[in-house]
């Protein structure tokens, strides 16, 4: 009988600690872990590289991409032709703009959204189909898996 009072006690407090341990949280510190996963986990999904290239379409069909849907570029401002299609077993979509600059300022925040890391202007995140981006050139393009296999795509430009 005094051994089970004392587990009851034992595991009380084990339970009140933990409960505890869950419950603290300094603030101060919470946010700047956030920060830091924030900025690490943009690094990881994603690249700008300006090349100095202005590419077409027509290039990435030349380096195997197979052009599959056409967008409507309302929802992409300043982009002057958006695809979606595939490449090496990969889904792509292609995004061109009429310079790098532009393609930085005004393709960064869609390709961000798309991948699930931006703000988004309505209440549910679209569905994610892409993970990360990259910008190279005058080009957003959205990669299916990771950054490497748009690198895979760009490298068969040259």
């Amino acid at each position: 009988m005094k051994y089970l009072s004392f587990l009851s006690i034992c595991l009380g407090a084990v339970t009140l600690a933990a409960v505890l341990a869950c419950g603290s949280e300094n603030p101060g510190t919470a946010s700047d872990q956030n920060t830091d996963t924030a900025s690490e986990n943009d690094q990881a999904t994603s690249i700008i590289v300006d090349n100095g290239g202005i590419y077409t379409i027509e290039d990435f069909e030349a380096a195997g991409y197979k052009k599959v849907t056409q967008f409507d570029l309302e929802t992409l401002p300043g982009a002057i032709d958006a695809w979606f299609g595939f490449a090496n077993q990969k889904d792509f979509e292609i995004r061109i703009y009429p310079s790098h600059q532009v393609a930085v300022d005004h393709g960064i925040e869609p390709a961000k959204i798309a991948i699930g890391k931006g703000a988004v202007p309505w209440q549910r995140r679209p569905p994610r189909r892409f993970f990360s981006y990259l910008v190279v050139g005058n080009v957003v393009m959205l990669c299916e898996l990771e950054v490497a296999s748009c690198e895979t795509l760009i490298a068969q430009l040259e």
